[in-house]
């Protein structure tokens, strides 16, 4: 890949930066998986160097869209097919009217090399999952549970798509392993496993960055606190035509999400008046009515309250008019959440039609 070393501080980012991430796979055990193969996720992420914050947009691989260079209406992944990394950012530029400074494609055999030199990554599984794919060598067998998730186990978690909402819950997967992941980099423990993490870059990553630039980006990463990463999926519905199953993109929204986590733009509010939905797993209920009280002494409005099988905290933020001053001053007031995911979503209610949902997973309580 043309890569040439070198560690030094994070001078050479200038300001945002907008990196396409790709994860690809082989179409078998010995082939090229950066040749002739699909990109099995695609999540578009601008990092700010200034404020420390990173917002990653997923972006459902089924969406159906003109490919750039005349390649026709298709399937967003089948571009990495058709002409590798080059082709896919050039139909996401053109689409969606981003610029991309950098891609980086990984295979799952490099994601789980990471994975074993880092020790694990800590993930609360949410439901029973088991599948097998004898010709793609998988067999994912996960019990629900907290659990530090080795090699196989990740990339079984980070690929299974037998959902309800199919492809839509293996992209919040991936969301939350990437939080999980993040987290991990804070331990002092991996500062030494750089080099040996970076040497990866050569046998399982396909990239534009030389290893110099790699480097600082995992320096930043390092930087960046795990409550400061903000996820998003770009919203719209399934449409089947013949044998065919598409992702049809919802425009508004998926503009409204650019706008907001691409492009960062608010619109300048940072009241305490908001609508709130909470949700909790194991959060004692005298708790929740703290919570409750506490947040309408603040000026909000607590619309609903219910139970969940959700066992990850997250705060999701469903209106263009909350900011993310707001979301910080809701953190600083509810200690529970303060290191808690936050997603944009803008018309996924999980309780009531609300501002902000508030989701207490099992590590609160």
């Amino acid at each position: 890949n043309g890569f040439s070393g070198g560690i030094s501080p994070l001078s050479f980012i200038s300001g945002k930066q907008n990196i396409l991430f790709l994860g690809v796979d082989s179409n078998g055990k010995e082939t090229d998986p950066f040749k002739n193969t699909r990109s099995d996720s695609i999540m578009l992420i601008s990092i700010d160097p200034f404020s420390k914050t990173v917002n990653a947009v997923s972006i459902p691989r089924d969406s159906k869209v003109y490919l750039a260079d005349n390649q026709g209406l298709n399937k967003i992944n089948s571009a990495h097919a058709l002409g590798g990394p080059e082709l896919t950012v050039k139909t996401i530029e053109e689409i969606f009217g981003v610029h991309i400074d950098r891609y980086i494609a990984i295979n799952y055999r490099g994601v789980k090399k990471l994975v074993d030199l880092i020790g694990g990554v800590p993930v609360d599984v949410e439901k029973r999952m088991r599948y097998v794919d004898y010709s793609a060598g998988l067999n994912i067998n996960l019990q629900p549970g907290h659990k530090v998730l080795n090699a196989d186990e990740a990339e079984g978690y980070l690929r299974f798509r037998h959902d309800a909402i199919g492809d839509i819950g293996r992209m919040n997967r991936q969301q939350t392993f990437i939080h999980a992941l993040l987290k991990k980099f804070q331990n002092p423990a991996i500062l030494p496993k750089i080099p040996q993490i970076l040497n990866l870059a050569d046998k399982y990553i396909e990239t534009n960055m030389s290893l110099y630039e790699l480097s600082q980006y995992a320096a930043f990463a390092r930087s960046v606190k795990p409550d400061q990463i903000q996820t998003a999926t770009l919203p719209g519905g399934p449409s089947e035509h013949g044998y065919i199953s598409y992702w049809i993109l919802d425009p508004e929204k998926t503009q409204e999400i650019l706008d907001r986590l691409i492009y960062r733009e608010t619109d300048g509010s940072s009241s305490d008046s908001a609508t709130i939905s909470l949700l909790y797993s194991d959060t004692p209920s005298e708790n929740i009515e703290k919570i409750t009280e506490k947040l309408e002494k603040s000026g909000y409005s607590v619309v609903c309250k219910d139970r969940t099988r959700d066992p990850h905290s997250r705060i999701i933020t469903h209106s263009k008019h909350i900011s993310p001053a707001q979301i910080d001053s809701l953190k600083h007031k509810i200690p529970d959440i303060r290191d808690s995911q936050q997603t944009y979503s803008p018309d996924n209610y999980q309780c009531a039609q609300c501002d902000v949902t508030i989701v207490l997973g099992k590590n609160n309580g």
